[in-house]
């Protein structure tokens, strides 16, 4: 089967969509060579992209951007190519030549519309009802995202195929002390920090994490900073602000975007990793954290329970109180680090990009399979 993958997210700076794509696609192509993997792209990829993306077919076609492309462009490459299926994330063409598989990594446009521009709310709330539909089979990182599409969307279950993601292989080789230096030394970081990486808006919880934080480290006394790693997003004037003041004060370091080949040092380096984020589809970082073996600490909704199993440390993350004595909890307790340190990466080797790409596969094959009934 030739399978036509939308390879777009690929051609840029580090996402989760990207991360999902290259690592599917990159264990798809070494392990699954019965089938034959295109990956479709709006753009020519530059020489380090490229490199990236060594062995796999590479097809482009640059007009139009945007959502657009998807919608029109490829499904017209797709009938170039002769593909038998096509992988996209969300939005599906209203017209294609062959079945269409979506991935959707989460709903939180619709669960939580306040945290989203009404661009971002219109384009989902207008065209992923009727991609749902059209879809012959869907995939969901988490049994927690599968049920609110089910719920939210009326997405028959049967329709719906749990892939949970994965660390990247990276984080499951421990640091050398040369990357560990290299990394400080990089970010100028000095002493014992906390940390806490993805994209700093709303629903990741950032401004209640800051706020707990600065006063379980003034209550506490204990020299931890929290390193922030992660571009500013939408609506997130006041968690700009607040980072400025508490980086001011010496409680935070803003690190902003940085490269995937630094991420596995610095979370190796932390006390801790923070996560107590509001909604997640999946939350591909606390796996990353638990990999190397650094504790986590995360919240107690969506999918985080299903993820992280028994090996984090749990709050609620609308209780800045909560936040603040799990915090200090963790610094205090060496035993309970290690403990989590342990049981993480027992928990992390638990989910691999080999599975992922298994059960992609057996989704793929049941949706060919049906669409030819």
């Amino acid at each position: 089967m030739r399978i036509g993958i939308d390879g777009r997210v690929l051609l840029g700076r580090k996402t989760g969509d990207r991360t999902y794509t290259y690592n599917l696609l990159r264990v798809l192509a070494r392990e699954h060579k019965r089938h034959d993997f295109v990956v479709c792209l709006d753009k020519e990829p530059d020489n380090v992209e490229k490199e990236h993306l060594k062995g796999l077919r590479l097809r482009v076609r640059q007009q139009p951007r945007g959502h657009l492309w998807t919608l029109f462009a490829l499904p017209q490459l797709a009938k170039k190519e002769d593909v038998d299926l096509l992988h996209v994330q969300y939005l599906t063409p209203f017209v294609a030549p062959c079945p269409v598989v979506t991935t959707v990594h989460d709903i939180s446009f619709k669960l939580c519309p306040q945290w989203f521009s009404w661009r971002d709310r219109a384009v989902m709330n207008t065209f992923l009802p009727g991609s749902l539909r059209r879809a012959a089979a869907v995939i969901a990182p988490s049994e927690s995202t599968a049920i609110d599409v089910n719920r939210e969307y009326g997405c028959p279950n049967r329709k719906i195929f749990v892939t949970p993601y994965a660390a990247s292989y990276e984080f499951h080789t421990e640091p050398n002390d040369d990357a560990r230096k290299r990394c400080r030394d990089n970010f100028q970081i000095v002493g014992p920090y906390m940390l806490y990486v993805g994209n700093i808006q709303p629903r990741k919880n950032i401004a209640r994490l800051v706020r707990a934080f600065v006063d379980a480290r003034k209550s506490e006394g204990f020299p931890e900073q929290l390193v922030v790693v992660g571009q500013f997003g939408w609506r997130c004037g006041g968690e700009q602000r607040m980072i400025a003041e508490a980086t001011a004060a010496g409680h935070v370091k803003h690190l902003g975007y940085v490269d995937d080949e630094h991420l596995p040092a610095l979370y190796a380096e932390a006390t801790a990793f923070l996560f107590p984020t509001l909604y997640e589809g999946f939350g591909l970082p606390v796996l990353e954290a638990m990999a190397v073996g650094t504790p986590v600490l995360t919240s107690n909704v969506s999918s985080l329970p299903e993820v992280a199993g028994e090996a984090a440390a749990f709050v609620d993350p609308t209780d800045e109180a909560a936040i603040a004595s799990a915090i200090s909890q963790l610094v205090r307790d060496a035993d309970l680090r290690d403990q989590l340190s342990r049981s993480g990466r027992a928990r992390a080797q638990m989910f691999s990009w080999k599975e992922t790409a298994r059960l992609t596969v057996e989704a793929y094959e049941r949706a060919a399979s049906q669409a030819r009934n």
